[in-house]
């Protein structure tokens, strides 16, 4: 289990009164979340060594991804998907990161300090740290990056921040955020993109084409970007973790056909390949000559409605969807038995958000019903598709060209068409997926839904304003959701911020705005000779969070050469 907590500085022995009492609480008892870092019992002889050994500096790695992404500058680029989350952790760093027991930890930031009424946080900056190109990462670099990219309408990320009213410049290292009310867990905002400084300087200079050529922090920095073909890394000289990374430089491909990427490892022609399907996930773990890598979160398949688009505006319509279905026959679709456990709300079963009331209350396995719910629809002379009363009900379901989703739209498809649904396919590349789910420009989707981020975040994002957040896909909100939103942005006490997240996913069990499948595995598979691809640790040596969503911290990766490879292997062969 991950006890997920605001993370300050070891100074919290000088704080006194409110400020530090709630800080206290903060650090024994809330914002828990579960994570399941390490793989399934039943892998085979392709696991990890438990010591991965020594660090060894150079090569080349090639990595295989699921997905292009369209725009790598932060808070224009798309950056949800296990592909992008990936590539970025090459390229940027976050300010704030996530430990191994899922408390917030100051990375590229030296310290994150609230005020006493957590409506005001102090960053500061690590000296001299360096963009890519040789601009200073400063206090001006990041409040240039606040108001340029984020705070800004049409920013991707605008939604997110939309509590934050402003980034003052204290000195050369340190910013104030002021926001416009108290938010306990705020840090977590500086974990994903948001976090991720780039250089105003290179930003500046590339205009419009800035998301072409991005120019962070990271480990690693650009050489070349061609689209749908191959992002070309090279070694970070002047990265700011003495010593890192281990690795020279680094391909990434987009192989979005499952097949192609695993025939890709087993061919020799990737060194690592990462993947969020169940079906594969069973292949590899039969697989020899190979090391698996799993992590099973949050994360699960869903179907997600736009109830801006008729007929799923009307909650019958989605109720009616979601009776439909059977969870596990999904999951056998996807290839996924004894691998992704039947998942119904935001939190899975080992997560200390998770609720067997909500659980109880989801709607799922009952046709009967489904088949009542879309005939109230049918009959109603004011159905919302402006179709006469009697007619068909038509859904149009989009989703990925890989064969085990094609198979699992097929399998929507009949289940829905059993209760008098008549159901088109859609079939779309990722990017386009993504880009229609924010503009709004679909019906139905598959997609995946939820993460490890604290539930405030989570909720913000999916639900939040739909004229200001880009992220509610689903265009859903709803005052029971603002009412307990407000009570998880202030209460440090868990069984409060529990009573609210319930709150909120029986309220989602009652107006569906997606469906779901089951939790969805995290896997990356390598050549043996790569090492350390989920062991990476903080500067001061703590354990970090693995690899959520199959994203690698790429930094702390490295490759065996053949002499190293094979004075293991042989001493292997001599302890036998």
């Amino acid at each position: 289990m991950f006890i997920r907590q605001v993370s300050i500085k070891s100074m919290a022995c000088n704080l006194s009164g409110r400020r530090f009492l709630a800080i206290a609480a903060l650090m024994t008892c809330f914002l828990a979340i579960s994570c399941s870092p390490s793989g399934p019992a039943d892998i085979g002889d392709n696991q990890p060594p438990a010591d991965p050994g020594a660090p060894v500096h150079g090569g080349h790695l090639r990595v295989a991804l699921e997905g292009e992404t369209n725009n790598w500058l932060p808070g224009r680029g798309n950056h949800v998907a296990p592909a992008a989350l990936t590539v970025a952790m090459a390229l940027f760093d976050p300010l704030v990161r996530l430990d191994h027991q899922g408390r917030f930890q100051p990375y590229l930031a030296e310290s994150l300090v609230p005020n006493g009424n957590f409506d005001q946080w102090t960053l500061t900056l690590r000296p001299g740290v360096l963009f890519h190109d040789g601009t200073p990462l400063n206090a001006e670099a990041i409040k240039w990056n606040f108001d340029n990219l984020h705070k800004r309408q049409g920013s991707v990320t605008f939604g997110s921040i939309r509590d934050v009213e402003r980034v003052e410049v204290v000195d050369e290292l340190s910013v104030v955020y002021f926001l416009t009310k108290e938010i306990v867990p705020f840090p977590d905002m500086l974990t994903r993109a948001v976090g991720w400084p780039v250089s105003p300087t290179a930003v500046q200079r590339y205009g419009d084409e800035a998301g072409l050529y991005p120019v962070g922090t990271g480990p690693f920095e650009l050489v070349s970007w061609r689209r749908d073909d191959a992002l070309e890394l090279k070694r970070n000289e002047r990265y700011w973790r003495e010593g890192l990374p281990y690795l020279d430089s680094i391909t990434f491909r987009p192989l979005p056909d499952e097949d192609a990427r695993l025939a890709s490892l087993m061919s020799d022609d990737m060194d690592v390949i990462q993947t969020l399907r169940q079906h594969v996930v069973a292949r590899l773990r039969e697989m020899s000559g190979i090391h698996l890598y799993e992590q099973i979160g949050n994360s699960s398949g869903s179907a997600i409605f736009n109830v801006q688009r008729a007929p799923v505006d009307d909650v019958r319509i989605r109720q009616a969807l979601a009776w439909s279905l059977d969870p596990e026959v999904l999951i056998e679709v996807l290839g996924g038995r004894g691998i992704s456990p039947v998942q119904t709300q935001y939190f899975n079963e080992n997560s200390v958000w998770y609720s067997p009331t909500a659980a109880a209350a989801w709607p799922q396995r009952d046709q009967a019903k489904a088949r009542e719910l879309l005939q109230q629809y049918v009959n109603d002379p004011q159905r919302s598709d402006g179709k006469a009363i009697g007619e068909a009900v038509a859904i149009e379901l989009m989703c990925l060209p890989e064969q085990s989703l094609i198979d699992l739209a097929q399998m929507y498809q009949a289940l829905w068409a059993a209760v008098g649904f008549e159901v088109r396919l859609r079939q779309v590349e990722q990017a386009t997926q993504i880009q229609s789910a924010i503009s709004g420009d679909y019906m139905v989707t598959c997609w995946r839904s939820s993460n490890e981020q604290d539930p405030y975040i989570i909720f913000t994002n999916d639900f939040g304003p739909v004229d200001v957040q880009p992220l509610n896909y689903t265009n859903f909100t709803h005052p029971v959701i603002q009412q307990n939103l407000e009570i998880l942005q202030l209460a440090p006490e868990f069984e409060a911020r529990y009573a609210a997240v319930e709150q909120i996913m029986l309220l989602l069990a009652e107006q569906v705005p997606n469906t779901w499948t089951g939790s969805t595995p995290a896997a990356v598979a390598a050549n043996p000779r790569v090492r350390n691809i989920s062991d990476w640790t903080f500067p001061d040596g703590r354990p970090g969070d693995g690899m959520p969503v199959a994203q690698v911290s790429w930094a702390q990766v490295w490759m065996l050469d053949d002499a190293a490879l094979a004075a293991e292997r042989a001493g292997q062969n001599t302890d036998n």
